[in-house]
């Protein structure tokens, strides 16, 4: 049985306890001693209730006061108000300045009418781009392939961008053909009605007067459009009813301009014979096959059908 009135131990110390000290500390060691033989242990328990207490006075002191918001706790949700507005910028930014841009696939033709009014006519194989401010702040397009343009008349001029090549109108019809595939890079504008301005873009002072009735070209390699030519406007715009006029085209070119109203692809399996021109008029729309009779025939080459179109060789 153990006793619980004293602590358990011998009045005199321990011998190993007074060889730790000096022997002027000795009696003082001996006086401690002799007194801790009435210490009793404590008996005090601390209840689960007593710590739950404790806890939450040290939680409620180390939680923001009452009424106060925390400025780190807020730092997330501010984080998020600002990717939101950020957002919201790029979108509107994109939404204003990224261009509409309309196309006509292969074998098809389309009609689009701008915001101001505007008629355009495109060919096959043909993207028009304008911007979405466009009659608010100017009216500018960008072509590439072919386009019969009707513009409707307007404070602001109305302007055609094309392989390097500036076609400038207040009101008036005209036809524009300019292909970035083409070799030659070559823009070519014919007037129906009224007049154009037509230069390069990087030099409008080279620009040149065009009237109904009249044609002009340029390319990269020319520091201004040729002088105005007399032509047949019918003739220039006979693929808006299907139709086929060349006039001394290149035979690639004639082959492109077939690949892009038919939808297929021709194959020329000859040298040298791309360059050569071709004269031909179609006054009502083709089979395919007849018009590469023609070629043929007249160029003294073969053609068949592979897989994937045509192929035309000696």
């Amino acid at each position: 049985m153990t006793q619980t009135g004293k602590n358990q131990k011998n009045g005199a110390v321990p011998k190993e306890v007074l060889e730790q000290l000096n022997e002027n500390d000795h009696t003082d060691m001996i006086s401690v001693w002799k007194k801790s033989e009435y210490a009793r242990p404590s008996q005090m328990e601390i209840s689960p209730k007593e710590i739950e207490n404790a806890l939450s006075k040290v939680h409620r002191r180390i939680e923001p006061h009452s009424g106060k918001k925390s400025i780190v706790g807020n730092i997330p949700q501010y984080a998020r108000y600002l990717v939101a507005v950020v957002a919201l910028i790029a979108v509107t930014f994109l939404f204003f300045f990224l261009p509409r841009t309309a196309s006509v696939p292969y074998g098809e033709m389309a009609t689009l009418e701008l915001p101001d009014g505007t008629l355009v006519e495109m060919n096959s194989g043909t993207t028009l781009r304008y911007n979405r401010l466009y009659r608010f702040t100017d009216r500018t397009v960008e072509l590439n392939g072919e386009a019969y343009f009707n513009v409707a008349s307007h404070g602001h001029p109305f302007i055609v961008e094309a392989n390097g090549a500036s076609i400038e109108v207040t009101g008036t019809e005209f036809n524009v053909r300019s292909w970035r595939g083409d070799q030659q890079m070559e823009t070519t504008v014919s007037v129906s009605e009224g007049e154009v301005l037509f230069y390069p873009k990087k030099l409008k002072e080279n620009q040149i007067t065009l009237r109904a009735g009249e044609s002009s070209r340029w390319n990269p390699r020319l520091t201004e459009p040729a002088n105005p030519e007399p032509v047949t406007i019918e003739d220039i715009t006979a693929w808006r009813n299907q139709r086929f006029v060349f006039r001394d085209q290149t035979l690639i070119s004639i082959l492109y301009e077939l690949e892009r109203r038919y939808n297929a692809t021709i194959e020329l399996d000859v040298d040298g014979v791309e360059q050569s021109t071709l004269t031909a008029y179609y006054s009502e729309q083709v089979q395919l096959e007849s018009v590469l009779d023609d070629i043929c025939t007249v160029k003294g080459l073969r053609y068949t059908r592979t897989t994937t179109g045509y192929r035309i060789f000696k």
